[in-house]
């Protein structure tokens, strides 16, 4: 069973990773679409089985399902101009009904599993993929959004802003 659920989260990062890095990354529909386009992916395995489904999940029901880019971010309420850049981009999907969060900074793409219960979102089994810092400060970046996905998260949306909140630190993001 660990196994497959081992192969399961595999898989599915890796589709993320390419889903999050491709240069076409408005989901079918246009900006904003709600309606979920799904997409079949392969199995690792060399046992044949039924392939994984992925289709897009909104973060809440008053949010479109899609890909968010950051605007802003605080640590311990001070502003963080790195993530206004658009550095961080955060997109979350279902797989076999199973929630799966991708984030992609500008160090490397990372995923995991997810649960949302009201407003609050929580990761889980947060996995890193390639890594590739291209400046002396990606690091660090990555690390401070690493630390950040391993805490409960409060989300909110208003006026095509996603917020997520956690303690003093928050990320703030939009529509890519």
């Amino acid at each position: 069973m660990k196994r497959i659920r081992f192969w399961q989260c595999l898989v599915s990062s890796i589709f993320l990773t390419v889903l999050l890095t491709s240069c076409g990354d408005t989901m079918p529909g246009g900006q904003g679409a709600v309606e979920p386009a799904s997409t079949s992916i392969g199995s690792a395995s060399s046992t044949p089985t039924s392939q994984p489904q992925e289709t897009c999940a909104a973060f809440l029901a008053s949010a479109p399902c899609t890909t968010y880019t950051s605007v802003s971010g605080t640590a311990s309420d001070k502003d963080l101009p790195w993530v206004a850049s658009g550095s961080v981009k955060a997109s979350l999907s279902s797989v076999n009904g199973q929630l799966m969060l991708g984030v992609r900074t500008e160090c490397a793409p990372l995923s995991g599993l997810a649960t949302i219960t009201g407003n609050t979102l929580t990761a889980k089994d947060i996995v890193t993929g390639a890594s590739g810092c291209t400046n002396g400060n990606s690091g660090e970046q990555h690390l401070w959004v690493t630390d950040f996905l391993k805490r409960p998260i409060q989300m909110t949306f208003s006026q095509g802003t996603l917020i997520w909140k956690s303690g003093a630190d928050s990320l703030s993001f939009q529509i890519d």
